[in-house]
């Protein structure tokens, strides 16, 4: 049992094309969608879409829907759509 005792490495992670440091295993949709708005909380007009892609093999593309995490590893990238309703 090998475990490293000092957690997860940092991982560089790309969120709307910005790179980002990581220090955990997984991301949340939520963790996501604050890193792509910081300081906009989510508010009843908005919604957020999460696509991410390079991720671990066999869940390398996909989506990321709230209350929902994902692993996360170097080079992962998320883009974050927001859609205002009018």
């Amino acid at each position: 049992m090998s475990q490293d005792s000092h957690g997860p490495k940092p991982v560089t992670i790309i969120v709307n094309a910005r790179p980002h440091t990581w220090e955990a295993k997984e991301i949340t949709y939520e963790q996501v969608v604050d890193l792509a708005y910081p300081g906009q909380p989510p508010n009843d007009q908005d919604t957020y879409t999460v696509r991410y892609s390079r991720g671990h093999d066999g869940h390398g593309t996909g989506s990321l829907t709230a209350g929902h995490s994902v692993r996360v590893k170097k080079g992962m990238v998320f883009d974050v759509y927001r859609t205002s309703r009018s």
